[in-house]
């Protein structure tokens, strides 16, 4: 809850009791001044009164609690989020490598290729011809995505 919104307590309901009775000392005043005919009137009026005065309270409590900064365990339950994943050192250096060989041609023909030659040999993939065989064609990355998926498809 907020600091400012206070739980209904019996202070509370003593206090509700306590306007019911300052309500009730001016409206009967009122009521004898405006005649019998009107009575009924001002009886509504300062039931309205005092009935919006409680209502108000309630709906402020009411809102306080829905806005408490503090969720129910099951709601904290739904939002608890899973641990960060932690990925393999291995796969982190190759992502390295990958990256570094799109920078540097000689890196991927002396490295990388070699590699993906020899896994996709031992798996029964047949690779095209290297990019030095190629007279310098670039191979694109559709091409080498396609080659790593038949790779993973062999195994």
């Amino acid at each position: 809850m907020e600091p400012g919104a206070e739980r209904i307590t019996l202070g509370t309901l003593l206090g509700w009791i306590v306007l019911a009775l300052l309500i009730g000392a001016i409206a009967t005043p009122l009521a004898l001044w405006v005649g019998p005919e009107h009575h009924v009137v001002v009886v509504r009026l300062a039931g309205a009164l005092f009935t919006a005065a409680v209502l108000y309270r309630l709906a402020t409590a009411v809102r306080a609690v829905i806005e408490s900064k503090t969720p129910s365990p099951a709601e904290a339950a739904l939002r608890r989020s899973p641990p960060p994943a932690i990925a393999d050192p291995t796969l982190l250096r190759l992502g390295t490598d990958i990256r570094s060989s799109l920078r540097r041609r000689g890196h991927f023909e002396r490295v990388l290729w070699p590699c993906l030659t020899a896994i996709a040999e031992s798996r029964g993939v047949t690779l095209p011809p290297s990019r030095a065989a190629r007279r310098g064609a670039a191979i694109r990355r559709a091409d080498l995505l396609r080659i790593l998926d038949a790779i993973e498809e062999a195994e």
